[in-house]
């Protein structure tokens, strides 16, 4: 049986689909069935900056089996609502104290809702600020992920930006700091490096953070690990860096 929240996230059908463009509705994301006739959809996504994917066949079956009611006809197309609110870098930054030295997380590469809701659910514990993460590549905000934030994201900061790497740029102009994961790092996650302001970029499982991204960075860590596995899930790993950072943030008031 669907998730009856899961299935109020989603809209379906050409006509209310491009009805809910024109309205100026938020929108997510447009998944589109291969070989759907909806290019009029296509294009007016593209003209409101609405993010469109193609899905094959068996990939669509499995999304409509879950997001639709039983027996509804999407026409080949269905859209994810905005049931969350994003922000947009420079307001999150107007309103930041930059002299309290604040913690935000750069997510690149995290495509699974369960690990991005896992992530907010730490960040906000530990008294990261916000998590950044791109429209593209990346989770997206669903009833999954929110559900595994335990509620988080439907009040944490969440920061959205249409190029990573401008986003970088800004933050480090405001005076941050950028520190990247990566298990090749000679430096340790642990060294102290947290009395400023500082961005965490944590990377896919497995792949870690692009090339382009880590060449933007100030300064890589490393988690030690001695097992036979080099790598640990991507919101195992931002919950490590979170909590060392308010461990040595808490450290320095005594």
């Amino acid at each position: 049986m669907p998730d009856k929240s899961e299935q109020n996230a989603y809209i379906y059908g050409r006509n209310a689909i491009l009805e809910a463009i024109h309205s100026g509705n938020d929108i997510q994301k447009i998944f589109i069935c291969y070989g759907a006739d909806v290019q009029n959809i296509a294009i007016a996504a593209r003209r409101n900056k609405i993010n469109c994917t193609t899905l094959d066949k068996n990939k669509f079956r499995e999304l409509e089996s879950r997001a639709c009611p039983k027996g509804a006809k999407t026409q080949g197309i269905i859209a994810l609502k905005q049931i969350v609110k994003t922000f947009d870098l420079h307001d999150f930054l107007d309103e930041l104290n930059i002299s309290e030295n604040p913690v935000v997380a750069i997510l690149d590469g995290i495509t699974d809702p369960q690990n991005l809701g896992a992530i907010a659910r730490s960040a906000e514990c530990a008294g990261v600020k916000s998590i950044i993460i791109p429209q593209r590549n990346s989770a997206l905000i669903t009833p999954v992920a929110i559900k595994t934030s335990a509620g988080v994201l439907n009040y944490f900061p969440v920061v959205q930006t249409t190029n990573l790497l401008v986003a970088i740029e800004k933050l480090k102009e405001a005076g941050f700091w950028i520190i990247g994961t990566d298990v090749l790092s000679n430096n340790n996650y642990s060294d102290k490096l947290y009395d400023r302001p500082v961005a965490i970029i944590i990377g896919s499982e497995g792949k870690g953070i692009s090339q382009s991204v880590k060449k933007h960075c100030d300064y890589l860590v490393q988690i030690p690990m001695v097992g036979k596995l080099n790598s640990l899930n991507a919101s195992v790993s931002a919950g490590i860096i979170f909590f060392e950072i308010l461990r040595q943030k808490q450290s320095t008031k005594f």
